[in-house]
């Protein structure tokens, strides 16, 4: 089936919340799509109807956003969400449809990368994404965890209200933004919509919690049924910083247990401790997925750990965006442009867009065969592409 697509209006809203609703079998109140219609772009949303039935059967849309690359330049990007096929039309190309329409627009746009969040990892690699970034899940006991003696940042936290933390946690945020590659900024209507804080959303927990440093913040609610901390949002633009929150929450009484979702791989939070194996994984998942758009343009725009001059292969489904690139850099920045001479690299668009970010090593993914290229080469592209520090997005959309 062909489907017809279009964009959506605002009064598709409720459409749209039902397609989504009925994909992931969620509950959409009339109060939480309210909520959610200030983030609502209805020109960024593709809705694909059945012509047969004259109904919507696939939604694709995005959000406007800015992601901080690796090196600290900050570049818009289009984040694709909410994007679902009625069981009724699968497997018949609508998903292809839209995401094509989707992507002819952004790279008419003249954007870099565009961004998702997977809710199934085995879906978007076909249309050029690789992951880009990762989360890990954590769970300390409280009772159990000291921190040490030595350790530094202790103070200079302290309890704010939901205004206070709507006023002042932004600034912290746009400086945690600066210094940490794959972080997505928020405008007023991304903090407006965090801090909301329905009843609704607490799956049983209490009301959220603020805890403010001058260069870090913490939102977090209890769960009394058994006593935890749930962590639910974390930023600290300094070591200093991210020590004394961490100090302020294993400090919480009766609370036997914490958790976050969201700490990152290179977090030193173990290292905190006097027992490191008190900070216990419990999962570790894709976070960001990017699609590189204009392979010129995305490595130009993030410097190297190390000198490269490379010759890169990018194989890409779109027509016309792949092809060959020299890239050409080092810790000072870099260039990248269209070349014919022979290759150095092979590489598909889903990888490259892997290795932009610094998230995965170029040596794993020649090891699997998604970067091709002599082992010297591989060793050259793998050190130039490594990050100053493990990518985090910080905001789920």
């Amino acid at each position: 089936m062909e489907p017809v697509l279009r964009r959506a209006t605002h009064d598709d809203l409720p459409a749209v919340g039902t397609a989504d609703a009925r994909a992931f079998g969620l509950n959409y109140t009339d109060q939480a799509l309210e909520d959610f219609r200030p983030l609502f772009e209805p020109e960024r949303f593709v809705l694909a109807t059945d012509p047969a039935i004259k109904a919507v059967v696939g939604v694709a849309g995005s959000f406007s956003l800015e992601v901080t690359l690796p090196g600290g330049a900050s570049v818009p990007t289009q984040g694709l969400t909410w994007v679902s096929v009625a069981t009724t039309h699968r497997r018949q190309g609508v998903l292809r449809w839209m995401l094509t329409d989707m992507h002819q627009g952004f790279v008419e746009e003249g954007l870099a990368l565009s961004l998702l969040m997977a809710s199934e990892g085995g879906i978007y690699g076909r249309f050029g994404y690789g992951q880009a970034s990762r989360a890990r899940s954590v769970t300390i006991d409280r009772r159990l965890a000291r921190v040490r003696p030595d350790a530094r940042g202790r103070g200079g936290v302290r309890f704010v209200d939901s205004d206070e933390a709507r006023a002042l946690a932004p600034d912290v945020h746009r400086r945690w933004v600066a210094t940490t590659p794959g972080a997505l900024h928020r405008d007023d209507r991304w903090w407006d919509f965090l801090l909301l804080d329905r009843e609704a959303d607490r799956e049983g927990g209490s009301a959220l919690f603020f805890l403010l440093h001058t260069d870090g913040y913490v939102a977090y609610r209890i769960q009394h049924s058994d006593n935890s901390c749930r962590v639910e949002d974390f930023f600290a633009v300094t070591d200093e910083a991210h020590a004394a929150l961490w100090h302020t929450l294993l400090g919480l009484d009766l609370v036997h247990t914490v958790t976050s979702v969201a700490c990152s791989l290179d977090d030193p939070l173990p290292f905190l401790l006097e027992d490191p194996r008190q900070v216990r994984t419990t999962g570790v998942v894709d976070g960001l997925w990017a699609r590189i758009l204009d392979v010129g343009a995305a490595l130009s725009a993030r410097p190297y750990a190390t000198d490269i001059d490379v010759v890169l292969d990018v194989a890409d489904p779109l027509p016309g965006l792949g092809g060959r690139y020299r890239l050409r850099g080092g810790p000072e920045g870099a260039s990248c442009e269209r070349v014919t001479t022979e290759p150095d690299v092979r590489v598909d668009i889903a990888s490259l867009s892997t290795l932009l970010f610094g998230a995965h090593r170029a040596r794993t993914l020649a090891r699997a065969g998604l970067v091709v290229a002599e082992p010297s080469v591989v060793n050259r592209v793998d050190l130039a592409f490594a990050g100053e520090r493990e990518a985090r997005h910080g905001t789920d959309f």
